[in-house]
């Protein structure tokens, strides 16, 4: 449930909220809400920064890294034996820290991440099925 809020912004910052919120076609309120989600999120989890993902949704990304996501999927990856945020980092060129911090993310926001790696996924895939559609065309 919603609670009422009100709020007074500064004027210029009201006009690059009005801005913003008809660039992107979102309501005032919307894009207020979304924005202050996002900074408690990143309060929470020191190191987390928001992104625009290629496909145009905000996504959480490690602030000298890359997304969240991509972190949580190479974990996943690796053998659940011989898993560790060093084993993780080396593999993917970043601190035990920056892989411990999305892997702190990822704990907390789990259907989040996961429904990012499973989109991701599907879009691998398709694009490798096109490939392969595109070369049988070449025996063809």
């Amino acid at each position: 449930m919603a609670s009422p809020t009100n709020v007074r912004f500064p004027d210029q910052l009201d006009k690059g909220l009005v801005n913003y919120a008809r660039q992107t076609g979102a309501k005032k309120s919307n894009v207020v809400v979304g924005a202050v989600g996002e900074w408690l999120r990143m309060q929470a989890h020191p190191g987390i920064v928001f992104v625009v993902a290629s496909n145009g949704d905000r996504s959480a990304a490690l602030a000298a890294g890359p997304q969240v996501w991509t972190v949580a999927e190479a974990w996943l990856q690796h053998d659940q034996a011989g898993r560790t945020a060093t084993v993780v980092a080396d593999a993917l060129g970043l601190t035990a820290r920056a892989v411990e911090t999305a892997l702190a993310y990822w704990a907390d926001y789990r259907n989040e991440i996961d429904e990012l790696i499973e989109r991701h996924r599907a879009s691998q895939n398709e694009a490798l099925a096109a490939w392969e559609r595109r070369r049988a065309l070449n025996a063809a």
